[in-house]
């Protein structure tokens, strides 16, 4: 083994251990750094970054997909819920923009292409169309990174998704 490849393998390991710790230690990470979710049952992201000026703490994202703690999934708001994140994250930066610009494309987005090719696909990987969970029902909520269940707490049937340790049991699917 020559040194330079002694020097990529250093680097590949050092890496893979820097990602694996990052991981291990994600919520005191979380504590310290303004990313992941930080279970306050509000999204923060982009979109809320540009209509309130929080921090971006990319929650809905693959990396940091918070379902179930501060984002959430509604299937009957997804799609208003993604062309208003839009429009704000396109009309509106920092708290700062036209108001009436904004409602405008909220009323009205067919005169916004760009929000209406990234609300084409609504789904609870689509982070436009996720909403605080402080916003919505609390008992509909997300149940892992990969599927969304809604969640009735009085009947215990679930839709579209499988058992999740903070939903009544599934029953009837």
């Amino acid at each position: 083994m020559d040194v330079e490849q002694f020097l990529l393998f250093e680097i590949l390991v050092a890496l893979i251990v820097g990602i694996l710790m990052f991981f291990l230690f994600y919520q005191t990470f979380a504590a310290v750094f303004p990313v992941g979710c930080n279970n306050n049952g509000l999204i923060e992201n982009q979109f809320s970054q540009a209509e309130f000026g929080t921090p971006n703490r990319m929650e809905g994202t693959p990396l940091f997909r918070c379902y179930g703690t501060d984002a959430c999934y509604q299937n009957s708001t997804a799609n208003q819920t993604c062309i208003t994140n839009w429009c704000y994250y396109t009309l509106w930066k920092n708290g700062q923009g036209s108001v009436s610009a904004v409602q405008a494309c909220i009323s009205d987005p067919s005169a916004y292409p760009t929000v209406l090719l990234n609300c084409k696909s609504i789904s609870p990987q689509n982070t436009a169309a996720l909403q605080s969970c402080a916003q919505i029902n609390p008992s509909v909520i997300a149940n892992n990174a990969t599927t969304i269940e809604s969640c009735n707490t009085n009947i215990p049937t679930c839709i579209q998704g499988d058992d999740a340790a903070w939903c009544a049991p599934c029953v009837g699917q």
